[in-house]
């Protein structure tokens, strides 16, 4: 009996030990990968940025977690450091991204900023208001909607100053939430017929000749390691490489076009990046907030930001675009060491720096 005991308790170890080791092995395979798209074309390199800028960007150490820097003047490399070919979950730079999406739609007659909830039969788990109802696309896309509840993906001060429920009208009133974006994103797939993947492909990756990008690197959905609030609008994420976000920023800079091609409409790039709310930005870093991008007036740029302090900043008078990206994981095991630590890393005040000595000199 006790023989027959010690083989179970032995092969029940060993079946455990198994599991294990497969468990972990699983963690660590990406959830995006690389691709190598055929559609992709190689960016050109202007004139590098003077030795006296350059030492302000390159660290003087190996900074504490992947980090990868690109600056772009008329479209061409200036400098570039890290590895900007890898892909990295681009955090809530992905709004801006799709604000750009929506240009393209409404342009191609898919989409009616000025359509209500209501019409578009969009609910929520916690049931929508008939006042909440009548928020339109735009008010969401100027983070207006005026519905205050959980969302997925939401942190920080989307929590915690979230206004009471019904205490502003749609249209009225700016604050950033998750609930805009992600709901964005499901009348995106609703009325396009497309996922965002697909449509994100053809229509911005094809004409850029993105180097790092297809459909499969925007992902619908994604179990992390804590539970997601329930909701009927899924937060999506968007895997990107440095220098491919470097080029829808150069598009954005000038206009929408790239090369010959008329990317993004010229009017939608003016409308999208218009003041709609000013704000007082707690690291100072912009003071406007236009449809999912905020602005900068004190030196006429144009950002996105992501959690875990990355950035694409825009700066359309002098063709110029500056991108840094830190890396917070690409499988369970990665992205559980940085939730680990939450490492915070950046080099955005140099990165800053020397944008306002890139427009004092003449690069091409």
């Amino acid at each position: 009996m006790k023989k027959n005991l010690n083989k179970w308790i032995k092969r029940f170890l060993i079946t455990v030990v198994i599991l294990i080791v497969l468990l972990f092995i699983y963690s660590l395979f990406p959830r995006v990968t690389n691709p190598s798209p055929e559609f992709q074309t190689k960016l050109a390199h202007g004139s590098p940025i003077p030795k006296e800028i350059e030492s302000i960007l390159t660290p003087k150490e190996e900074p504490k977690r992947t980090r990868a820097v690109i600056i772009l003047k008329n479209g061409k490399i200036v400098y570039e450091y890290g590895p900007t070919d890898k892909i990295m979950n681009i955090a809530s730079i992905r709004k801006s991204i799709l604000s750009l999406l929506y240009g393209i739609a409404v342009d191609k007659g898919l989409i009616n900023l000025d359509k209500t909830l209501a019409e578009l039969n969009i609910d929520e788990v916690y049931r929508l208001t008939t006042e909440e109802k009548q928020a339109t696309i735009r008010d969401l896309l100027m983070y207006k909607s005026g519905i205050y509840i959980p969302a997925q993906g939401e942190h920080d001060s989307q929590i915690t100053d979230r206004p009471k429920r019904g205490s502003h009208k749609h249209g009225t009133w700016f604050f950033s939430n998750n609930f805009d974006a992600n709901a964005l994103g499901t009348i995106f797939t609703q009325e396009t017929g497309m996922s965002i993947g697909e449509f994100m492909e053809e229509n911005l990756a094809k004409p850029l000749g993105m180097q790092d990008f297809t459909k499969e690197n925007v992902i619908v959905g994604d179990p992390w390691f804590f539970p997601k609030k329930k909701s009927l609008h899924k937060q999506y994420y968007i895997y990107m490489s440095t220098r491919d976000l470097a080029r829808i920023g150069a598009m954005v800079a000038n206009n929408g076009q790239w090369g010959e091609k008329q990317v993004v409409p010229k009017n939608w790039i003016k409308e999208s990046t218009t003041e709609y709310s000013h704000i007082k930005d707690s690291h100072d870093r912009y003071d406007g907030v236009a449809y999912q991008w905020y602005l900068d007036s004190r030196n006429k740029t144009i950002w996105a930001d992501g959690y875990g302090e990355r950035f694409l900043i825009i700066n359309p008078e002098n063709k110029l675009t500056l991108v840094e990206q830190n890396f917070t994981g690409n499988s369970y095991f990665s992205t559980g060491l940085w939730l680990l630590n939450r490492n915070m890393d950046s080099g955005l005040e140099n990165l800053i720096k020397a944008q306002n000595m890139i427009t004092q000199y003449k690069i091409h």
